[in-house]
């Protein structure tokens, strides 16, 4: 009960709530429509399915305020791809959320001439453009984290790989080399929750946009289902708040950490990436010798110091 009350307090996951049951009526309808049901229970839909979508504008009054501050926090990242990404994404959110307000005040009869048309398609190519820099970020992450396995799969087997067959032929050779990448890529996936739900809702929102804007012609069944598995899979990330994606930790502090390593200062312990435990470093051996792979690399002052 207290998970509940701490839930519904969030006006993120009551507009998440809400727009989990405007798809779900898309998706009904769309299955009435295809088994034949009847127009009035088909009417009634529609109409709760505007007065959801109204309620989800009325929520995010105010949204671009909040998609702004998180734009001014991202110029800060370390990382210039994360921080290009993460920035762009906000601003074309905020933009989003701007012409949502326009269009509630619009639909609300708040501006009664409103050319309800223009500024819906204006607003979800701004949707468009965020979920697609949203998409690139993943696979930027991504990219690193499957650098990362290789390069640890690699140092672990060095000591101890086969030697190729000599009548091993190509294409058999190309196959396995597409197997293990496939298997490396499932097992990042596997090892990271946060990236895999991202990826998987980001890819799931696409649908509505490229479909609304007519760059994706699509069945309403399809924008349905794809709309409740995106608002459902953002509601877990409410209620489970370290599977929500973040941000690369930034590793410079670790540079810091080297010198006050001699006074016996601990490592903090208490910081996590994602759901696994940072593991405690000794500053006294290399860190190539450690078999610790982190997610990002280390500043090179720090690297400089370990490695004397």
């Amino acid at each position: 009960m207290e998970a509940w009350v701490r839930f519904s307090a969030q006006s993120q996951a009551r507009e998440r709530l809400l727009r989990a049951a405007q798809y779900a009526c898309v998706l009904a309808g769309a299955a009435l429509s295809r088994s034949g049901g009847s127009s009035g229970t088909l009417s009634r839909l529609q109409q709760l399915e505007a007065h959801l979508s109204l309620g989800r504008k009325l929520l995010r009054l105010g949204g671009s305020a909040e998609a702004l501050g998180g734009a001014q926090r991202s110029l800060h990242l370390p990382d210039p791809v994360l921080r290009f990404c993460l920035t762009l994404s906000h601003l074309n959110r905020a933009l989003f959320l701007a012409c949502d307000n326009v269009l509630w005040a619009g639909k609300s009869g708040v501006l009664p001439g409103l050319a309800m048309e223009k500024w819906s398609q204006r607003s979800f190519r701004y949707y468009l453009f965020a979920l697609v820099v949203n998409l690139s970020r993943d696979a930027y992450e991504l990219r690193l984290l499957l650098e990362r396995a290789g390069a640890a799969r690699k140092r672990g087997r060095s000591s101890e790989s086969p030697a190729q067959p000599l009548g091993q032929g190509r294409l058999q050779q190309l196959r396995l080399q597409l197997q293990l990448q496939l298997h490396l890529l499932l097992q990042v996936l596997r090892d990271n929750p946060p990236l895999l739900l991202d990826l998987l809702r980001n890819a799931c929102d696409l649908v509505i946009p490229l479909e609304r804007l007519g760059l994706c012609r699509s069945s309403p069944a399809v924008v349905g289902l794809c709309g409740l598995s995106s608002s459902l899979l953002s509601i877990i990330t409410i209620l489970h708040p370290w599977l929500k994606l973040k941000p690369y930790f930034s590793w410079d502090f670790l540079g810091f950490w080297g010198v006050l390593a001699p006074l016996e200062v601990p490592f903090p312990s208490f910081l996590t990436l994602w759901s696994h435990r940072v593991p405690a470093l000794d500053p006294t051996k290399d860190i190539n010798s450690q078999n610790v792979v982190f997610p990002i690399d280390f500043s090179r002052n720090f690297r400089e110091k370990n490695r004397g």
